[in-house]
């Protein structure tokens, strides 16, 4: 039990951590936004987000994801080439940029809260209320 204490939270921290890179990836983005043939690029999370948040369980046969055996996170950097081609050869649309980076901002202090809920139950845990 004691080695699955800060599970939770180390979850959370790497759904963090990924947020933080995407937001990195999208300010190059806006910063670039009138660079020739500047390609824009975007993040790819894989595994971070689905387990960052615990489901309880009140049956026997429920899936828990904390017992899951799944460890194989990764972050991945990508250029965009799916999207249109300006004159310039820039494919940055700054509105779907300043779009992508206020969603990020609401996700990290999503995260954020999450982390502070889970060091609050634990110093309550510890305290006894108190």
């Amino acid at each position: 039990m004691a080695n699955n204490i800060f599970s939770h939270i180390d979850r959370l921290k790497l759904g963090l951590d990924a947020a933080w890179l995407r937001n990195e990836v999208l300010a190059n983005n806006i910063a670039n936004v009138d660079t020739p043939n500047f390609k824009r690029s975007d993040v790819r999370f894989s595994k971070i987000l689905e387990e960052s948040i615990s489901m309880k369980t009140t049956r026997e046969k429920h899936i828990n994801p904390a017992s899951s055996p799944s460890t194989n996170y990764s972050t991945e950097v990508y250029e965009d080439s799916n999207t249109n081609v300006r004159m310039d050869g820039n494919n940055v649309d700054i509105e779907r940029e300043m779009n992508e980076l206020a969603k990020n901002t609401i996700w990290y202090n999503y995260l954020t809260h999450m982390v502070t809920k889970e060091i609050k139950l634990l110093d309550l845990a510890i305290n006894g209320g108190r």
